[in-house]
């Protein structure tokens, strides 16, 4: 009888509640990695975000499909559609999907930290969020937000395709696409 020896990408993958590995990113942001392009065959990134009240990126184009799953708090998107900006308000339970390349911005808009998920696909998410974050030991908001790195974060925004973006009748952003 012939068996068909597994590859990484025929196995089951399972990430542990708060294994990691989390990333600090801009002082007000961690991520951690539940499902990265190792685990997925590179179909999939899969991660989860706390964001301080006002965190966010400013605006950019991804080169992968962004879709948001928010747990607890609220996010407010921007994002351009037949040549406008919408505006559109996520709480607890909602999800929204961003086409690759399609300009957008979000931020947190609750007065508490929210809670959320971001599934890339293809995968690529996790490996932008290691390059340009901080490692540290625990998901876990700093108390003082810490300076960040923005020549690290330049630099993976170059290494993933990352762009930044300017929405109709607004100035480009600089690279470090934070608000």
């Amino acid at each position: 009888m012939d068996t068909i020896q597994p590859t990484s990408h025929d196995r089951t993958s399972h990430t542990a509640a708060g294994r990691g590995p989390h990333h600090l990113m801009l002082g007000t942001v961690v991520v951690s990695t539940l499902l990265g392009r190792a685990e997925t065959n590179e179909t999939l990134s899969l991660v989860e975000l706390i964001g301080a009240p006002g965190s966010g990126p400013g605006p950019h184009l991804d080169p992968w499909r962004e879709s948001f799953y928010v747990l607890a708090g609220e996010l407010t998107f921007r994002f351009e559609e037949n040549g406008a900006v919408r505006s559109l308000v996520a709480r607890g339970g909602d999800a929204v999907s961003i086409p690759q390349g399609i300009g957008h911005a979000f931020s947190v808009t609750s007065a508490t930290p929210a809670r959320y998920l971001i599934a890339s696909t293809p995968a690529g998410i996790d490996a932008f969020f290691a390059d340009a974050g901080e490692p540290i030991a625990e998901a876990a908001l700093p108390a003082d937000a810490p300076p960040f790195d923005r020549d690290r974060l330049r630099a993976a925004f170059v290494k993933h395709r990352l762009t930044p973006y300017s929405f109709p009748n607004e100035p480009v952003p600089t690279a470090d696409c934070s608000r």
